[in-house]
């Protein structure tokens, strides 16, 4: 890889990191809240199944932040006229 590629590759990854680490701390603190309203209101387990839905959301959310980077970075670099065969 020639050095402007790691250039633009770092430049999008990232920000596809810091809006991942956003989204996973969101997430977690949500989930938090949830399990304690839930806990407080004597919800059972059986019932607790939406916070497992919002796990599944955040590891969607951040598998899709890496992807844009990703995605972004590959039509800067077509952009800019380099080669991505090699």
């Amino acid at each position: 890889m020639n050095p402007e590629r790691v250039r633009i590759f770092k430049l999008h990854k990232g920000w596809a990191d810091r809006y991942a680490m956003i989204w996973v701390a969101f997430g977690l603190l949500l989930m938090t809240g949830i399990q304690f309203a839930l806990d407080r209101a004597g919800i059972d387990a059986a019932d607790r199944t939406g916070v497992l839905l919002l796990i599944a959301l955040i590891v969607i959310l951040v598998a899709l932040w890496q992807a844009v980077g990703l995605g972004i970075a590959r039509v800067h670099m077509i952009m800019k006229g380099i080669d991505l065969e090699h």
